[in-house]
C-alpha cells in the first residue's frame, strides 16, 4: 500500500493541556481596570466640585432674590416720597399765590399752612418706618 502525501493536508490538533490566556488581552484588561478606577475617582472628584459650585450658585441666587425684594421696596418708597414731595410743592405753590376761591386770603393761608404741616408730619412718620 502506498500513500500519496501531496493529497494530505496538515491540521494541527488543539492542545489538550491548560489553555493560557493571551498576554496582550490580559494586559489590556489590567489597563482598562486601572483606567476604569482612575475615571471613577476623577468622576467622583468632579461631582464633589460640581456640588460645591451648586451650593455657591444656590446661595448667590437666594442673595439676589433678597436684593431684588429690597430693590422693589426701595422703589415703592421712592415713588411714595416723590408723590409726597409733589403734593407738598403744590401746597407751597398754592400758599405763595393765595388764589383759592372762597374765604379770606388769611383764612385760606392758615388752612393751607395747617395742611402743609400735617403733610410734613405724615411724610416724616412714613419715612421713619
Amino acid at each position: 500500500m502506498s500513500v500519496d502525501f501531496s493529497e494530505l493536508r496538515y491540521r494541527p490538533r488543539p492542545r489538550l493541556g491548560r489553555r493560557q490566556a493571551d498576554p496582550i488581552a490580559v494586559s489590556m484588561a489590567k489597563i482598562e481596570a486601572f483606567r476604569s478606577e482612575a475615571f471613577k475617582a476623577e468622576i467622583a472628584r468632579l461631582e464633589a466640585k460640581a456640588a460645591g459650585y451648586r451650593a455657591d450658585f444656590e446661595r448667590e441666587r437666594e442673595r439676589a432674590d433678597r436684593l431684588a425684594v429690597e430693590l422693589l421696596q426701595a422703589a415703592a418708597e421712592t415713588r411714595a416720597a416723590n408723590e409726597w414731595a409733589a403734593r407738598l410743592e403744590d401746597e407751597v405753590a398754592d400758599l405763595r399765590t393765595g388764589r383759592r376761591a372762597g374765604g379770606s386770603l388769611a383764612g385760606q393761608a392758615a388752612l393751607r399752612l395747617g395742611r402743609l404741616a400735617a403733610s410734613i408730619v405724615q411724610s416724616d412718620r412714613a419715612a421713619c418706618r
